[in-house]
């Protein structure tokens, strides 16, 4: 945090993770000045930097052999200033990217510049060396351009496996760092253009796939070399001032893009809280809380409410940390920007050593992405989603959570032919997307942070390892309901084939927690579910033809007729061994809702039952289709809470409709909210949902496929006019409401 682009916030006093991440105050003045080059220059040179992007991607996918890599992206790549910050991104993975200038950072302050030179990379992968965790390779190659430092090229991906206590490398049981596997600071992988093989040696020897890992790297440094020689080009036919003029000019271009963006929203506070449930010890839930203000031009993240640093491996650290605010911002805030450190030089983050967001070592981090990062960039989207809510022209990039949590299934041991092996099941990034405020969300999203999903084919995966595949689908009433509906959930069954054995471990959320938070009203997608039934005659069944088809729309196969016994899986399992008959099956957060599900157009409500994305009894039910809705509405304030404080009676001037029934309005010299039925809930300027009726709903009131956590409960708020539904919070049990949007009076 010491570096200029990654400094301490100004106005806050000093301490351990409070700091900014673009320049200081006293240069924001600079983003006004006009064009250093001229434009047509400028616009051929971005591109040309994007086409670099895309061939170091191509390089990268062309030499690894890893499904990670080839058929789920789960990478990314971007060019970097001199001094480290993101010029020109790749659109895969953005937690990469982001978190590469932190790597950057550390590279450069331990390695002195006159020992950083031509032909050189540097190879990281320790989370407190800026990694997102230690399986998130990063490889990072200087460009210099006649004994001068110019720019950086760097590539991260996933790996397979890089040693420790488990398969995958990401154990429940691990307590600290020194457990979980090979974790490598700064060190040089090649130097002066030769792979040292001493390191190459070090780092094969530690990971139970040699081959697939050493075939990555080799694509890393493909992807770093192809960037260094297409970026030599560039400067041979336009000269290195003009090509770092570029750089600099397009990072300015967009910071003043997002800060005039930022500058047409209202100041304000917009507060969201998520929980992680499990930690792989025990089943408790950890908060991980964002309080998002938005004055003037910037936006600060205040996490300060998170959890302290858990025990086990569910911590993050910076990279992660930096890394999911980036991916939970730039995707939705930063739509039509190009997507490079420039966003994130409006932002500001507090997050204090010793949180369960930024943990101090040696804390174990193995889950940083699936956990703790895939949380920390649901609550960021969320936060500016209430913000962007507020605004007409850029409603329509509110939304809700994007399936909310990643089940990370790792397994491995030998194949069919008797070689080492291992995976991790890339299916769940084809989880429900959010709905916004225009839209319903798609089935097949993929997450905020991977805006190009992919997954392989099913018969790709039976031909890269020893599984038979019983089913992959999605599933009725799995999406969250709303005016907007979220996409629908799906899953996976299968079963080991051809080996005595496999080792797996799951690592997941969203178990006992709904994840994908719904918008407005909006209810969240279904939990994740996972179940694994032993000693089946699932062979037997399948020979025969007999597989029996099950009602449960969550477990289309029925596991009770297989013959084995059947066990529900917590959300962290550690290794566990299957042998054939044995059937893992397991189901993933459908995307949350936006809006009152009883504002939802009738005609969308047909047409989603028509097409199986939804049941008779949820039309009728949650929908009212057919039905009375008013009815419904009234009969949702059956034994629920009275507001906490009465409201002024009698509508106010109507300015903007954040959904159907949630009304920005004016009333005397301040903005409240208010219902569709006139009803005033609150000023906005203080805690509009104390004005709300609320329900507290947990157990057999909870809607079929949601489950919360003994701790936790699902409020409704509630207009206590009508029954219009404006809310629904996943809080501690008995807790005041959150006060989720206020904005600054006079906005």
């Amino acid at each position: 945090m010491s570096s200029e682009h990654l400094r301490r916030a100004d106005h806050e006093p000093p301490g351990a993770g409070d700091f900014a991440l673009g320049p200081s105050p006293a240069d924001w003045e600079k983003l006004e000045r006009p064009l250093a080059l001229d434009p047509v220059t400028f616009e051929i040179l971005r591109h040309k930097l994007e086409a670099i992007n895309e061939e170091q991607a191509i390089a990268l996918k062309d030499v690894s052999v890893s499904p990670i890599v080839t058929a789920a992206s789960d990478f990314n790549n971007a060019l970097y200033t001199a001094d480290g910050r993101i010029a020109s991104m790749g659109p895969q993975v953005v937690f990469h990217s982001g978190a590469m200038p932190i790597v950057l950072r550390h590279v450069m302050e331990e390695f002195p510049p006159e020992e950083i030179g031509e032909g050189d990379m540097f190879v990281v992968n320790d989370p407190y060396y800026g990694a997102v965790h230690h399986p998130d390779v990063s490889l990072v190659a200087p460009i210099h351009h006649r004994g001068a430092l110019l720019a950086w090229a760097g590539v991260a991906a996933h790996q397979v496996d890089m040693g420790g206590m488990s398969v995958g490398s990401i154990s429940a049981r691990a307590r600290e760092k020194q457990q979980e596997g090979l974790m490598m600071p700064p060190i040089k992988l090649i130097e002066a253009g030769v792979l040292r093989r001493d390191v190459w040696r070090l780092i094969l020897n530690m990971t139970r796939q040699p081959q697939m890992v050493g075939l990555d790297l080799r694509g890393f440094i493909a992807s770093n070399s192809v960037a260094r020689d297409r970026l030599l080009e560039l400067i041979d036919r336009y000269g290195a001032d003009t090509i770092t003029t570029t750089m600099e000019e397009l990072i300015r271009y967009s910071e003043r893009r997002m800060r005039e963006r930022l500058r047409s929203l209202p100041d304000g506070v917009f507060h969201t809280r998520g929980f992680l449930d499990h930690d792989g010890i025990e089943n408790r839930v950890y908060p991980v809380d964002v309080r998002l203000e938005k004055r003037d031009d910037t936006l600060r993240f205040d996490m300060r409410g998170s959890a302290p640093q858990a025990e086990t491996y569910i911590n993050c650290t910076e990279g992660a940390l930096i890394g999911a605010i980036f991916g939970g911002t730039a995707p939705i805030l930063g739509a039509g920007i190009p997507w490079n450190h420039g966003i994130l030089g409006a932002l500001e983050v507090i997050a204090p050593k010793g949180l369960i967001v930024n943990a101090n070592r040696p804390a174990a981090t193995g889950a940083a992405t699936v956990g703790q990062g895939w949380t920390i960039m649901s609550v960021t989207s969320h936060a500016v989603s209430k913000l962007l809510a507020f605004s007409d022209e850029l409603r329509h990039h509110s939304c809700a959570i994007t399936h909310g949590t990643f089940a990370a299934l790792f397994s491995g041991d030998r194949n069919q032919h008797g070689e080492p092996y291992g995976t991790q099941l890339i299916d769940p990034q084809i989880g429900g997307g959010g709905a916004s405020a225009a839209a319903d969300g798609i089935d097949q999203s993929g997450a905020l942070v991977a805006p190009r999903p992919h997954i392989a084919n099913v018969e790709t995966n039976e031909l890269h390892g020893p599984m038979l595949f019983l089913f992959r689908s999605f599933f009725p009433d799995t999406g969250g309901d709303g005016a907007w509906r979220g996409g629908r959930a799906a899953g996976t069954a299968w079963t080991p084939h051809g080996v005595a054995r496999l080792r797996n471990s799951l690592t997941s959320h969203g178990v006992e927690v709904p994840v994908s938070f719904g918008q407005f009203g909006g209810w969240p997608g279904v939990c994740n579910r996972q179940r694994l039934a032993r000693g089946t005659r699932v062979h037997e069944l399948l020979a025969r033809g007999e597989l029996a088809l099950h009602p449960d729309v969550l477990a289309p196969i029925d596991l009770e007729a297989l013959g084995g016994e059947v066990e529900e899986l917590e959300a962290k399992v550690p290794e566990f061994e299957l042998v054939p008959g044995d059937v893992v099956l397991y189901t993933w957060q459908g995307g949350g809702g936006y809006g009152d599900p009883l504002d939802r157009d009738e005609e969308r409500v047909a047409d989603d039952l028509a097409l199986g994305i939804i049941t008779e009894d949820k039309a009728r039910a949650v929908y009212g289709v057919p039905g009375d809705r008013d009815a419904l509405r009234a009969a949702r304030l059956r034994g629920a809470e009275p507001p906490a404080q009465r409201a002024e009676t009698g509508a106010g001037e109507s300015l903007s409709h954040l959904t159907p029934s949630l009304i920005l309005a004016r009333r005397g010299d301040g903005l409240a909210l208010q219902c569709a039925c006139g009803r005033s809930l609150g000023i906005a300027a203080a805690s509009w949902r104390d004005g709300c009726a609320t329900r507290r709903l947990r157990g057999a009131d909870l809607p079929r496929g949601i489950v919360v956590h003994d701790s936790l409960e699902l409020v409704q708020y509630l207009c206590p006019g009508c029954g219009r539904q404006h809310g629904i919070e996943v809080a501690e049990r008995g807790a005041p409401p959150l006060e989720d949007v206020r904005l600054a009076a006079g906005t």
